[in-house]
């Protein structure tokens, strides 16, 4: 598996990350690059911790004793409420949660399949999903996400 680690632009997440350099801890993550045969992306909606929304790719932390795949498959389920197939592993990005925990997450982004039709779960953070061209991503999407997209979506 080869990874492209994304680094932030000086006008990316570098506020976020000197706000928390000290005192977090690193965890894995995974997230599901689900793309439809046009080309379009899904991604879902949540909220930072002072309530700003963002768009992202659905997924999350892999807990002690899971594997990466088994993750991502609780992780869409609890998201969207629907099952899927992970793929290959894509490429990786790392991303700093500005909370009262101050963690820092490295997100593997798998290929995923959808087998059932994703329904956002409000009780996990999910407040939309929406499909969206690389062309024309919502406001509020990633710049992590943004690069994932443009590398790795045609």
């Amino acid at each position: 598996m080869s990874h492209s680690i994304w680094t932030p632009s000086p006008s990316g997440s570098t506020a976020s990350r000197q706000r928390c350099r000290d005192g977090f801890h690193v965890r894995r993550g995974v997230k599901a690059l689900v793309t439809t045969s046009d080309g379009s992306v899904l991604l879902i909606r949540e909220r930072h911790a002072d309530g700003t929304p963002f768009w992202t790719l659905p997924g999350g932390g892999v807990q002690h004793g899971e594997s990466a795949t088994g993750a991502l498959e609780r992780e869409v389920a609890e998201e969207l409420q629907c099952t899927c197939v992970p793929g290959a592993a894509r490429t990786a990005f790392p991303y700093v949660h500005c909370s009262r925990h101050r963690t820092a997450s490295v997100y593997v982004v798998y290929d995923c399949a959808l087998l059932t039709r994703p329904r956002p779960n409000g009780a996990h953070g999910v407040t939309a999903a929406r499909w969206a061209s690389p062309e024309s991503l919502p406001s509020g999407t990633l710049p992590q996400v943004r690069a994932v997209v443009s590398e790795h979506v045609a």
